[in-house]
């Protein structure tokens, strides 16, 4: 702490959490909003409401928990504005009934990232690209067609069969490293 009066007392040690838990946080975001080009300005939303929020947050509890709890209300009012402007979302019924599909404590999403991580490196490079191309850039799926020569729904069906691939990777990935921890 610098001795500012104005300074909420623990703000350093907030700053530190913050910091420290940004990876988990956008890979949060990206979870709930896969696809979705603005992950990262969703995380500066949030960051800036958690700032916001600081002197709610009580030292020594779960950051993690807390910050992740924020991430989610972000995102049903992500949900509600893109309702507002006419975008297509499942309704709120379907959502529920996914939910429990959906939710994963935090330490199991930083775990499922470790294992995501090792799984593409087993992919092929153009296989990486690919997934890189539709859920880390913001241009369609028909223009990277149009760049690889390829059509639209074949590169679909390779997206539908490497999520299925990662899916079994990772849940492969995990359960080693359960039988390695346990």
């Amino acid at each position: 702490m610098n001795g500012d009066p104005n300074e909420a007392p623990g703000s350093e040690e907030f700053v530190r959490e913050l910091t420290n838990h940004q990876t988990s946080m956008l890979a949060y975001v990206r979870s709930l909003a896969p696809g979705s080009s603005g992950a990262r300005d969703l995380l500066q939303e949030v960051n800036i409401t958690l700032w916001q929020k600081r002197e709610t947050f009580e030292l020594g509890t779960n950051f993690k928990a807390w910050a992740f709890q924020t991430i989610r209300y972000h995102m049903l009012n992500h949900r509600r504005r893109l309702i507002s402007q006419g975008w297509l979302i499942f309704d709120d019924d379907l959502i529920e009934r996914l939910s429990p599909e959906l939710d994963v404590e935090p330490d199991d999403l930083e775990e499922r990232h470790l294992a995501l991580r090792a799984c593409l490196k087993r992919l092929r490079p153009q296989d990486r690209e690919l997934l890189h191309h539709r859920y880390a850039t913001a241009s369609s799926l028909q223009e990277y067609a149009v760049t690889t020569q390829r059509s639209a729904g074949t590169l679909k069906a390779i997206l539908f069969n490497l999520r299925a691939v990662l899916k079994r990777c990772i849940e492969r990935q995990i359960l080693k490293s359960l039988r390695n921890h346990g």
